[in-house]
């Protein structure tokens, strides 16, 4: 691709312009050079997703394998630009009308040819709120048509500015039409159109993909198959890559990750990641309903002994969005409530009604260690300010199922594969219907600010809206940003081509390769 045209789209997406807005074979994924054919990589890892469902769940544990068996009509690369995945081309008529033109040939698991009815099939599924919780990503699409086999059109309600980065969000993936059924068909068995299918699936042992031998791509997968293995303890992680039981291996804790370090059949890797590490808060229910004690845990807590202790120093201390979101993220330095004063903590628990010690919940989610090793470092910290934390620990499946309704107490997340500010806050902080307000916030002034963020094209501007949120934010911490893990693996040296994307989703197994 020529220098400037990406930039060039860019701003006739941004500024409403109508025109082609790009053409077949824009910067195509690189080619493997001396890339081995062949090969099953083993992946160790400390959970599984509950299911294979593509639009009803936003575990990360799922989504970051995703990639691999489900395609969007558009990608967002490692510099978090919009590229053709299953649209070798769109057209942007007007700043409210998109056409996309299908790759052909394309087919999927089950062998159908992928067309536009699919494409229409998919994305007013994931933007039925009953569905998916995705849906308010799509919330501006007024009418998904069919023009043409290879060919849909997205009419607008009116400008969007994320609309295409959207399209490619993390909650979409292109499935054949009524192959969802009752909602239940897709649970343990996945039908998308990525280079590798799902041939096993435990949630509790494995999951199993097999190479795709009809990918549609000019780049084929050299793999095999691709086995994600289910290691709850990170030290077995380590000692199955000692003794080469495993390939790859991805740490969520530091100390794991020095101790692959030492071994020498093994290389690393640490990149900066979008990813941030975060205790959520409850709007609506006792005692963090009440905006002083979220000010009070927010000034208790030790952000940097968190990240030291939780995340080994190998990452970012973070205001309210990830440095990963270099341009729209705020400095430390310009927001309230980030350093650490226990002594106003207490007086605002004595202004919030609360003479004697403050009990409080906070919900932790199994295979996640970083999340639990933070969470001595927060108890400690509340406890020093008055307020006596009981933690309580439960699976994925229960952490979905209170999530989306929403009732989660106070809870610790790891989130991750936003690229946009628009992405991070509206369906989580816009109150419904929205967005889902998962948190139960409820605050008129960020819904404000969120509808104007979506409806701003201008970059800038939208910039300095942004900056507003994340002021609101932590002037009224419903979400307290605790730090941005680095992204930390570990790998035998005969694992070849893997390259790191900064969502921490597994674009990079892709096209890897094993070195025999």
């Amino acid at each position: 691709m020529r220098n400037g045209e990406l930039s060039r789209r860019t701003f006739l997406a941004g500024s409403g312009a109508a025109g082609l807005v790009w053409a077949a074979g824009v910067r195509p994924r690189r080619a493997a050079a001396q890339g081995k054919p062949g090969g099953t990589l083993t992946f160790a890892t400390a959970a599984l997703p509950p299911n294979l469902e593509p639009h009803m769940q936003g575990l990360d544990i799922w989504q970051k394998r995703k990639p691999l068996i489900y395609e969007n009509l558009v990608w967002i690369d490692a510099a978090l630009e919009t590229q053709p995945e299953l649209a070798e081309r769109w057209e942007q008529k007007s700043p409210t009308e998109y056409v996309f033109h299908l790759r052909q040939g394309v087919r999927f698991h089950n062998g159908k040819e992928m067309d536009a009815e699919d494409v229409k099939y998919t994305y007013d599924r994931v933007r039925d709120p009953k569905v998916s919780p995705g849906a308010n990503d799509l919330l501006a699409i007024k009418s998904i048509d069919v023009v043409g086999k290879h060919a849909v059109r997205f009419t607008l309600s009116g400008p969007f500015a994320t609309f295409l980065i959207n399209v490619g969000g993390k909650y979409n993936g292109v499935i054949p039409k009524g192959s969802a059924g009752d909602g239940k068909e897709l649970l343990t068995r996945a039908i998308g159109t990525g280079p590798f299918m799902v041939e096993e699936f435990d949630p509790s042992r494995r999951l199993t993909l097999k190479r795709n031998p009809s990918y549609w791509g000019a780049q084929k997968p050299l793999l095999d198959g691709i086995t994600f293995q289910a290691i709850p303890d990170e030290s077995s992680i380590v000692a199955a890559l000692r003794t080469g039981q495993v390939q790859v291996a991805e740490f969520a804790s530091g100390l794991s990750f020095q101790v692959a370090k030492g071994i020498g059949s093994v290389e690393t890797m640490q990149a900066p990641s979008t990813r941030w590490v975060v205790l959520d808060l409850a709007g609506d229910q006792e005692p963090t309903s009440k905006v002083e004690v979220r000010q009070a845990i927010a000034l208790a807590l030790d952000r940097p002994a968190i990240l030291q202790i939780a995340g080994s120093g190998l990452g970012q201390r973070l205001g309210v969005l990830p440095p990963g979101l270099k341009y729209w993220a705020v400095p430390v330095p310009e927001l309230p409530n980030q350093q650490r004063d226990v002594a106003k903590a207490r007086a605002l628990l004595q202004k919030a009604g609360y003479a004697r010690r403050v009990p409080v919940k906070i919900r932790n989610i199994v295979g996640y260690p970083a999340l639990a090793a933070a969470l001595p470092v927060i108890v400690d910290n509340l406890r020093e300010a008055g307020i006596d934390v009981n933690v309580e620990t439960v699976d994925g499946g229960v952490w979905i199922k209170d999530w989306i309704v929403p009732q989660s107490p106070p809870t610790m997340n790891e989130w991750g594969g936003f690229v946009d500010p628009d992405q991070a806050f509206h369906r989580h902080f816009h109150s419904a219907p929205g967005g889902k307000d998962f948190r139960r916030w409820n605050n008129k002034r960020a819904d404000e600010l969120l509808d104007a963020g979506r409806t701003t094209l201008d970059r800038a501007k939208r910039k300095q809206i942004y900056d507003q949120v994340q002021r609101l934010m932590a002037e009224d911490p419903i979400t307290l940003p605790l730090y941005s893990p680095d992204l930390l693996y570990a790998m035998q040296k005969t694992v070849k081509g893997f390259q790191p994307h900064p969502t921490g989703f597994y674009y990079g197994l892709r096209f890897a390769w094993l070195e025999k």
